[in-house]
């Protein structure tokens, strides 16, 4: 179960992530806001990840820590396509503490559009940045997401907005003096502590990028309650944290 949560929680995040290309990219100069998630062949971030998860079955809780690496390492051409799409190829590595072996995790793909930062993994799409940014921009990111799927329902009718542009964040391991936050899904539905009779889930997505660097922060808590059901909560709150870049 631990292993199908933190596949999902990449799924939707990766955010996640952060990307970059062998070559320069000419969009950064045109708008620099593209910064936020810069495109350089090599670049990496690392990041220190708690996990905590619910089980209603058991009425327990246990938290797992990690951690991940997100590396770009090629790209290629999709000569299908009308315009030669270029698709950028993210590897994703893990361990369990700081010291120990990387091992491959698993692999996004990342194509960056006129206006737009489109991922896929696992043949799944999202819009995770929309461009040039600007405070108060909204855009339906999970809108290729196959919300019909049980396992994806709770993507639906997400809306994304860019907050606390040009702000300075601070991972609690490393400070940026110029980060853009997307709250992705802010949402709550009865809450199991104040009324146990009744149904209840939560909602909540955030991610943070900093310029010139890519993702810094991600969170994401996806809880359900069933009153009829123990009385206890289901699935997952992880955060990610940055603690090393180049």
């Amino acid at each position: 179960m631990t292993k199908k949560f933190l596949t999902l929680f990449l799924l939707v995040s990766c955010s996640v992530v952060f990307f970059a290309s062998c070559k320069k990219n000419d969009d950064s100069i045109a708008d620099p806001t593209r910064n936020y998630f810069p495109l350089t062949f090599g670049k990496y971030v690392t990041y220190e990840v708690d996990s905590l998860y619910y089980d209603e079955t058991l009425c327990t809780q246990y938290r797992i820590k990690s951690q991940l690496k997100y590396v770009v390492t090629d790209t290629f051409t999709d000569r299908r396509t009308l315009n030669n799409r270029l698709w950028y190829i993210l590897d994703v590595f893990s361990r369990p503490y700081e010291g120990a072996l990387w091992r491959p995790h698993s692999v996004v793909l990342l194509n960056p559009t006129g206006n737009s930062l489109d991922w896929t993994q696992s043949q799944v799409k999202y819009v995770k940045m929309m461009f040039p940014i600007k405070e108060g921009m909204k855009w339906a990111g999970n809108k290729y997401a196959p919300v019909n799927d049980a396992q994806f329902s709770f993507l639906q009718n997400w809306n994304y907005e860019y907050k606390n542009v040009q702000q300075s964040y601070n991972t609690n391991y490393l400070n940026f003096d110029n980060t853009v936050t997307v709250l992705e899904n802010d949402e709550s539905v009865n809450y199991p502590d104040v009324d146990t009779g009744v149904a209840a889930h939560r909602i909540y997505s955030k991610s943070v990028y900093a310029y010139n660097v890519g993702l810094v922060y991600r969170e994401l808590t996806y809880t359900t309650y069933k009153a009829y059901n123990a009385q206890c909560l289901n699935g997952y709150s992880v955060v990610m944290r940055a603690i090393d870049h180049n």
